[in-house]
């Protein structure tokens, strides 16, 4: 079975994109947001020009860092899997619900909407699953809804659990190149949530992985039952590799990131569920906490 599922893998990793399963609408581009306030062509801008041309396919664009959001209520937008849908918090909040309460207390009006869902992949996130659509179509459904309505709109990006338990225990025999080429698909899938996300005129936020291979769940085999000891040190190393293009891809299109490696809390029983794998209330807490502070460094 692992050996059908590797093939598969490395089949989807070939293409590198999959199609989206829910057809993207056309859409008007505004110019005038796209030189002030996502990105511009890196080459033949005319700032004088009423009306820029279009980049050719080879002339890429250059994405100016994170700015400020403007004053007045603002629009959050959170995708990703279950840690963002909020599994292990019987408040039923989970951290985007607690991001919010701190938000209208200086931001009055401001709003939340969570795509989250629990099981889904970086692919999922794009193409959708489970037979809902994709989340970052939705998303950025969202950030057109809020630009229209003069507000300033951010999105939490918390993805990559997923790939990597389904990378080791769909697969069999993993070895260095099929390590690489699932690094790729990631890398690619990252090209694509973030620079959509921008060019729609969202300020971007996301999150670094923590090593999940050290999650109770993990250690004692009880989730995904399939991945041996030894993947779970490949998955070690992989996590490492995932955060570097997490951390290169920010920089490339001027997201912000939240650093959840660095910490304790999917080891600490304090702040752990009682499945040992998702946070509890008080990990959420702390969760929404390092969220909030990113996002503070972008309010006026």
């Amino acid at each position: 079975m692992k050996r059908f599922y590797l093939l598969t893998a490395l089949l989807l990793s070939a293409c590198l994109q999959e199609i989206p399963a829910t057809p993207v609408p056309s859409q008007e581009i505004n110019f005038a947001a796209l030189e002030t306030a996502t990105a511009i062509p890196s080459e033949n801008l005319i700032i004088a020009s009423p009306t820029p041309s279009l980049p050719t396919p080879t002339q890429p664009f250059v994405f100016l860092p994170a700015s400020p959001l403007p004053a007045g209520p603002i629009s959050i937008i959170a995708i990703g899997d279950s840690l963002t849908q909020g599994d292990g918090d019987d408040t039923g909040r989970g951290y985007p619900g607690r991001v919010l309460e701190m938000i209208t207390s200086i931001r009055p009006g401001s709003s939340l909407t969570n795509f989250g869902q629990s099981g889904w992949s970086s692919d999922a996130l794009i193409n959708g699953d489970q037979g809902l659509p994709s989340q970052l179509t939705r998303a950025k459904a969202e950030v057109k809804a809020a630009t229209d309505q003069g507000r300033g709109s951010v999105v939490f990006v918390w993805i990559g659990s997923n790939d990597l338990w389904y990378l080791y225990e769909y697969g069999w025999g993993l070895d260095a190149v099929a390590e690489s080429a699932d690094l790729q698909r990631f890398s690619a899938n990252l090209d694509t949530i973030l620079s959509e996300l921008r060019i729609a005129g969202a300020q971007v936020i996301i999150a670094l992985l923590d090593d999940q291979s050290k999650r109770p769940v993990a250690i004692r085999g009880e989730a995904f039952t399939s991945i041996t000891k030894d993947e779970l040190g490949q998955m070690s190393v992989q996590v490492q590799h995932y955060n570097e293009v997490i951390s290169q891809k920010a920089e490339q299109y001027g997201a912000l990131t939240v650093d959840f490696y660095s910490t304790d809390i999917f080891t600490n029983p304090a702040t752990l569920y009682d499945d040992g794998n998702h946070p509890n209330q008080a990990g959420y807490d702390i969760i929404a906490q390092m969220w909030f502070e990113v996002l503070s460094s972008i309010l006026k």
